[in-house]
């Protein structure tokens, strides 16, 4: 379980849905700091979804219109995420 968050891109996935909510595969792209590809954010997003942590969803139009969010699992996960990253800043 933990090398599905234990990536740096899932982290930046889990804080950037945490912080602005649901988001569109476009704008969650534009929105992870630190530039990730479109491949290895796919591969992210399929990985937190597996684990349960973000949900997606898809709505049948013309184009695919696809969201993501975090799921209440994935929202009790960023406190900890949060208290991780202040205690590597404290001792970095």
């Amino acid at each position: 379980m933990f090398e599905r968050f234990g990536s740096r891109w899932a982290l930046l996935v889990l804080l950037t849905l945490h912080g602005q909510g649901v988001l569109r595969f476009s704008q969650l792209a534009k929105a992870v700091p630190g530039g990730v590809s479109e491949r290895m954010l796919a591969v992210t997003v399929r990985d937190l979804e597996q684990a349960g942590l973000v949900a997606r969803e898809v709505y049948p139009e013309v184009p695919p219109r696809v969201e993501y969010r975090l799921t209440p699992k994935g929202e009790s996960l960023v406190p900890l995420l949060r208290q991780l990253l202040d205690w590597a800043e404290k001792n970095a």
